[in-house]
């Protein structure tokens, strides 16, 4: 039955919860809940502690009479009973309880509460069995209170520690940066931060409470993204617009977040990365490219029909006189050719944009009959598919079959092997020296007079093209290894021999 003191006692539990709601730190809570806790309860100490490196700590104390002793560690006494089995317990006499270790002879009962996962609200009293069930009842009813004022200030905390590191991130973000909520379809600025102000020259005091389109816009301009971005409803857009800025216009690549708050009011934040460097990069990036044009037709048509009409006045000669001399000019023709044709090819490919699966058997074949191998031979060890660009992969491919033909000899045989990364060309001629494997593949270098020095070139470009890795080593004769790594499922077949064009079985 309830009587008029407990009806007392849990009013006064009501007024201990409210004004703990008023506490701003976690010390506070503990030092209001214990102190208050004498209007509750009847004790001759109380306590709260939570474990800390291996010992039940003290947070808060209310004393009447005796100062406890020293904290117990965790796990021990009544206390390290109560984390252990999460529940309150109530002991009647300290002295005779088993799990009891008192920290001074004087107590004789105790009440001990649990919260958190390792916290501890104990009551203690000089007389045997201090503690009803009302006591128990109104004990954990303010330990509910203390636990959910603790979670209050721990999360309020958390948000504050939130906030604080946004505000540093925006304050020290490399980009111009505003904030902005939204009234009536318009972005009106909340804050700026420090890049912004150097960029477009306006500062915090002059711009808050503004709108964005009446700072950043000239009038013709105001219906830009930054303010129809969101007025449809919640979504980030990434465009690039040009911004009059404190030194005058540049190209920016306008971030737009926005996010709905709890109100159903819309806020946001508009990031402006300049772009003015990549500007200028593509624009040389441009006249380089027109340069490589112009040259690319000079070399195919100016230097072309001169060689056409040498070639032609060539087998004139020869109709008449067979002599050494003139296969001499012949040679000196096939070598201006195979130059133009790498330097073309240097300078006209560019970038892979769609890769489709490449059957590598059917590409070796193909790039194999496509060279003169003369009495080469091609071994296939397995066929692979490769996600890959079959134009370039071909050229790749030819580049490599006529390096290794002019190096290795006229009978040199080539393998063409899967590998659980892509696959790998290797041959049983001479090899390339380790000294020399970071050069070959730079325009010009060649270990051989006959040769351009653009194929292995045209290979690195390639590999580049396809964001590939290949890498050089010995091959298992001995000869050169190119091993190519694509990320492509090989798909393992039996070893087998293609004749080349005039070739041989070895």
């Amino acid at each position: 039955m309830t009587t008029p003191e407990v009806t007392d006692r849990v009013a006064r539990l009501g007024e201990i919860a409210s004004e703990l709601e008023t506490c701003e730190t976690v010390d506070e809570v503990y030092d209001h809940a214990v102190s208050a806790s004498a209007r509750v309860l009847a004790f001759d100490a109380a306590i709260v502690c939570t474990i800390d490196d291996g010992l039940f700590d003290p947070r808060a104390v209310n004393v009447s009479r005796l100062v406890p002793g020293e904290p117990l560690p965790a796990g021990e006494g009544v206390a390290g009973k109560t984390v252990r089995e999460s529940r309150t317990v109530v002991v009647d006499d300290l002295a005779t309880d088993p799990d009891a270790a008192p920290t001074s002879d004087a107590f004789r009962s105790a009440l001990s509460i649990p919260f958190g996962d390792d916290g501890v609200l104990q009551f203690l009293a000089t007389e045997e069995a201090a503690f009803s069930t009302i006591d128990r009842e109104l004990g954990e009813l303010l330990v509910a209170t203390l636990t959910n004022a603790l979670g209050r200030v721990r999360f309020e905390r958390a948000v504050e520690r939130e906030r604080d590191q946004f505000a540093a991130l925006f304050e020290n973000v490399p980009d111009a940066a505003l904030e902005y909520r939204v009234e009536d379809g318009e972005q009106i600025v909340e804050a700026v931060n420090s890049s912004f102000v150097r960029v477009f020259g306006h500062h915090g005091e002059d711009v808050v409470g503004e709108s964005v389109a009446e700072i950043l816009l000239p009038p013709g301009e105001r219906d830009e993204p930054e303010r129809l971005s969101v007025v449809g409803g919640e979504r980030r857009t990434d465009v690039e617009v040009v911004r009059e800025t404190a030194s005058g216009p540049r190209p920016f690549l306008l971030r737009n977040v926005p996010m709905r708050t709890d109100d159903e009011s819309i806020k946001g934040y508009l990031i402006y990365a300049d772009l003015t460097a990549l500007k200028v990069r593509e624009r040389e990036l441009e006249r380089k490219n027109e340069r490589l044009d112009q040259f690319a037709s000079i070399v195919s048509h100016d230097l072309r029909n001169p060689l056409n009409v040498a070639a032609g006045y060539l087998e004139l000669a020869k109709e008449e006189c067979d002599c050494e001399e003139l296969a001499d000019i012949e040679q000196a023709h096939r070598r201006m050719e195979r130059l133009i044709e790498d330097v073309l090819s240097l300078a006209r490919d560019g970038d892979v944009d769609d890769p489709q699966p490449v059957h590598l058997g059917t590409a070796v074949r193909e790039a194999w009959n496509n060279v003169r191998t003369d009495d080469a031979s091609l071994v296939v060890d397995a066929d692979a598919l490769v996600e890959a660009d079959a134009t370039r992969l071909l050229q790749l491919l030819e580049n490599l079959f006529r390096n290794a033909v002019e190096h290795g000899g006229e009978d040199v045989t080539v393998r063409v092997a899967a590998t659980p990364d892509g696959f790998a060309v290797e041959d049983d001629g001479p090899g390339i020296p380790a000294a020399d494997r970071e050069h070959v593949f730079e325009s010009g270098y060649s270990s051989s007079e006959e040769n351009t020095g653009l194929g292995l070139a045209i290979v690195r470009q390639i590999v580049d093209a396809h964001g590939w890795a290949v890498e050089i080593g010995a091959g298992r004769g001995g000869g050169a290894r190119f091993a190519f790594d694509v990320d492509s499922g090989a798909l393992s077949g039996e070893p087998h021999l293609i004749d080349g064009f005039g070739g041989r079985e070895p």
